[in-house]
């Protein structure tokens, strides 16, 4: 990054680093090991079983246009390889993947904030951050969108752009709402630099091209996933915690994806007031200081800890970009953050929704702490200083 502000001579040098990058990850691999298998906590979410039932139907060489088909693959070649533990090698991928993604965090940093030590605090910050270590856990596809989006800007920041659109197109067939992210990283380019990644734009359609294909031999619909109705149609009474995933049942009539984006815009028409406090209500339950309850699902120490982490992300890491705003990193970095920010504000809030911008907010919120630190130790020097003059 060429920073706005810089930090001071970086203490960590590269055979300190590279030790203490070694221990970090065998120490957040093990981690993940006792937080998934020594920890009697569950592993199916109620979205588990329905990338099953996709997974099985893709086995039956059928298709069902709901969820976005990437995971429900992922889910059929554990089960074709082990029909009988196929949840125990879902969470071991899980495990290595999320392994893998703090030497993605890691190396991201180092490539773009140009400091080991605030690298390495990022990474230490990823191994241990809760949201993103408690969905280790679930058999979701969290695991593998945090595992491809970083992967696809690792390899971006590595200039291997044919690797890095194709994780991208990975990234998108698993959760589509990470689409925006990499056209407008294309487009961007195309603005700063004058140039279009072409290898990035061909790499990315590939899969979801591929995907798309057999949605339309099956089906007649040239698609990766079809729920995009059932959440337009939420979003008309989502506010914050509260969904009615009864609404389907309660408009029959609305049957298409046009006919609910209907409701919802008549609804922003005819109720602005109400429509604006749902929206701001979204925005607070997915980055809120005091984390909701989740219909009572959530503890008071949960949501303390949840808020505690979101003051983190929102406060350290927007600092840490706007210290960086003159960097083409930097902006190409806050676009998880804002895409998914702004989609679910506008549509449904589910917290989990935005966490695929976690990792990239870490980094900004790494480089802020010891840029805050930086300044403490500045302080009495410049003090000193100004007491020789007097």
């Amino acid at each position: 990054m060429n920073h706005a502000h810089s930090l001071p001579k970086d203490p960590l040098d590269p055979a300190r680093s590279k030790k203490a990058l070694t221990i970090l990850l065998v120490a957040g691999f093990l981690l993940r090991v006792a937080f998934v298998f020594f920890i009697p906590l569950i592993h199916m979410h109620r979205d588990s079983f329905e990338y099953y039932r996709q997974a099985e139907i893709l086995r039956e060489g059928r298709y069902l246009n709901y969820f976005p088909n990437g995971y429900p693959l992922i889910v059929l070649i554990a089960k074709q390889i082990t029909a009988n533990h196929s949840q125990t090698l879902l969470l071991w991928l899980n495990i290595f993947m999320s392994t893998a993604t703090i030497w993605f965090v890691y190396d991201i940093s180092l490539r773009t904030l140009k400091n080991r030590t605030a690298a390495l605090t990022a990474g230490i910050i990823m191994a241990v951050f809760p949201p993103l270590l408690n969905y280790v856990r679930w058999i979701m596809s969290e695991g593998p969108t945090f595992f491809f989006l970083l992967g696809s800007y690792y390899y971006y920041f590595r200039q291997k752009n044919w690797l890095s659109g194709l994780f991208f197109g990975l990234t998108t067939l698993v959760r589509t709402n990470i689409a925006p992210v990499f056209l407008l990283i294309v487009a961007i380019e195309l603005v700063w630099k004058r140039r279009l990644n072409y290898r990035l734009l061909i790499t990315a359609f590939i899969p979801i091209i591929l995907l798309a294909s057999y949605c339309y031999l099956q089906t007649g619909k040239f698609s990766i996933e079809g729920n995009a109705r059932i959440n337009i149609l939420y979003s008309v009474t989502a506010k914050g915690n509260y969904i009615d995933f009864e609404i389907g049942d309660k408009y029959p009539q609305i049957d298409t994806e046009d006919k609910a984006i209907k409701l919802y815009m008549d609804h922003m028409k005819k109720e602005p007031g109400e429509f604006l406090s749902q929206r701001l209500a979204n925005l607070w339950e997915l980055w809120g200081f005091v984390a909701s309850d989740a219909q009572g699902f959530r503890s008071p120490a949960t949501r303390l800890m949840l808020g505690f982490c979101n003051f983190f992300l929102v406060v350290f890491g927007i600092a840490g970009f706007w210290l960086n705003r003159r960097s083409f990193d930097a902006w190409l970095m806050i676009l998880p953050f804002v895409v998914l920010t702004g989609i679910h504000t506008i549509l449904v809030a589910i917290p989990r929704y935005a966490y695929p911008a976690h990792p990239f907010m870490i980094i900004f919120g790494s480089w802020a702490i010891w840029w805050l630190l930086s300044l403490k130790k500045k302080a009495p020097a410049t003090s000193a200083e100004a007491l020789e003059r007097q």
